[in-house]
């Protein structure tokens, strides 16, 4: 029997069960514009939130007391706005633009853990413009490199891409899209550790369609190129892409259907590499969820196998030896109308006006081990079920931990604040098991697991949100 922890904090009580867990004082944010988990900094966790573009900073110990708190006020204060904040092992960025002269600005500045100021630059003038442009930004997975980027009119993106070191641009480039947020076809942007932007965009995607296929820009220092990927006979149901940094090529894993629009009736996975041309052969694997798989994720015998509904691919995770593994959950949002009081309803003054109200599923999900060649070592299957209301599923779904022995995957049973909280450790076999981690219940606990941020190598630091009041809830395997 594992060894059973007891903690007391005041009058409550926190039921661990074989790890250690740790839970800061409550942190009011009101009505902060973003939050979250700079990382560890030493023996230091930083917490940030934005209020009115100003960086609310607090510091933590390991036993997750607060040591300290500063704020860090803008250059321009009245005309800029954060971008984002960005830690790495040693640093934080702070990235936002402002205005002077009708001109908008990107500027950085860069701190130590202890919110020394190491650097500052303003990496670029963005141009004149009467209007401020609607800048968004992403950033590289080794942290080293930023992509700030515009859409404009929704047919292109003017994008720079600058380094976090030197705070210098290394290129800047306009990419041509059709259609971008108002089209059905998946659409997806990467930027990778050498600075390189893939834009993404399906095209036709139906089933039968001999035109159905992927449209491949990319642009870095070296200009900019165009490829075309077809994909015919198959109708793609979700599909995710990643970019291996280590075995450098462009990957992506999914589902798809062949006959019934909507089920997914099996999964594929194909690479490329960075410089991919429309006229080089490229493979294509994919297999059919057979009955016994059918039968297994949904917990009864199929008789009349037609595939599984709402999948959707949620992370594909690198191997080095350049196989993945694919993660995949059954989640489902549901519309619908319900009674509300008079003055409530979108008809003020009547009885029966009817209010909207969304209901959000994360249950099962799975992993799939494919090795370079598109051979399947095994599936996994792990079973959830969670529900809530009108939350956009924040608290919902899992968090993903690398240990070095194992994966550990941990969800909220229920989507309450007395709950108790699991993991599935799964090997490299892909044998998995269900432990308990703790029980909420007293704690005010209400934790958003897919917002979770691993600090080392068996620790993982999860916010609690509620009412605007965040807890950092530390736990160590």
């Amino acid at each position: 029997m594992k060894k059973l922890l007891l903690f007391f904090l005041g009058v409550q009580s926190l039921w661990v069960f074989g790890q250690n867990v740790e839970i800061s004082d409550e942190i009011y944010v009101g009505s902060a514009t973003g939050y979250g988990i700079l990382g560890k900094f030493n023996d230091r966790f930083l917490f940030y939130h934005l209020d009115n573009d100003v960086v609310k900073l607090r510091a933590f110990d390991v036993k997750l007391r607060k040591t300290w708190e500063r704020e860090i006020q803008p250059d321009n204060k009245r005309s800029s706005k954060v971008l984002d904040v960005i830690g790495n092992r040693t640093d934080f960025s702070i990235v936002y633009h402002f205005r002077k002269k009708n001109h908008t600005y990107i500027k950085v500045h860069k701190y130590d853990g202890q919110v020394k100021l190491l650097d500052s630059a303003t990496v670029v003038d963005w141009g004149k413009d009467f209007l401020t442009p609607s800048l968004d930004i992403k950033f590289s997975e080794d942290k080293k490199c930023a992509l700030v980027y515009e859409l404009i009119e929704g047919r292109r993106f003017r994008a720079l891409a600058f380094s976090l070191d030197s705070l210098k641009p290394i290129w800047e480039q306009t990419v041509e899209v059709n259609d971008w947020n108002t089209s059905d076809n998946f659409q997806q942007i990467l930027f990778t550790n050498r600075a390189e932007l893939f834009v993404i965009q399906e095209e036709n995607n139906r089933i039968g369609s001999d035109k159905h296929r992927f449209k491949i820009q990319r642009a870095d220092s070296a200009g900019k190129f165009s490829s075309t990927m077809p994909l015919k006979d198959i109708a793609t149901v979700d599909v995710k892409f990643s970019f291996d940094n280590v075995n450098r090529k462009l990957v992506a894993a999914g589902v798809y259907s062949g006959k019934t629009i909507g089920k997914a009736q099996g999964y594929f996975t194909f690479s490329l590499p960075p410089q991919y041309k429309s006229d080089e052969p490229f493979t294509f694997y994919s297999q059919v969820f057979d009955d016994e798989f059918v039968t297994a994720f949904l917990g009864k015998k199929t008789t009349d196998n037609k595939g599984l509904m709402d999948m959707k691919i949620q992370e594909i995770v690198h191997r080095r030896d350049g196989g993945i593994l694919a993660i995949f959950e059954q989640i489902k949002y549901v519309e619908r109308r319900i009674a509300s009081t008079p003055g409530i309803g979108r008809y003020i003054g009547r009885s029966d006006a009817m209010a909207l109200a969304m209901d959000y599923y994360h249950d099962n999900f799975f992993a799939l081990s494919i090795a370079n060649d598109g051979v399947t070592n095994w599936k996994s299957i792990f079973f959830k079920k969670q529900s809530s209301q009108d939350d956009d599923g924040r608290y919902s779904s899992y968090c993903l931990v690398k240990t070095p022995s194992t994966l550990r995957f941990l969800f909220n049973d229920e989507i309450e604040r007395a709950t108790t909280v699991s993991e599935y450790t799964l090997n490299a076999t892909g044998e998995n098991e269900r432990h308990s981690v703790m029980n909420t219940a007293g704690q005010e606990l209400y934790l958003r697991f897919h917002d979770g941020v691993q600090t080392g190598a068996n620790e993982l630091i999860v916010p609690s949100e509620d009412r605007r009041r965040i807890k950092l809830v530390k736990i160590q395997f």
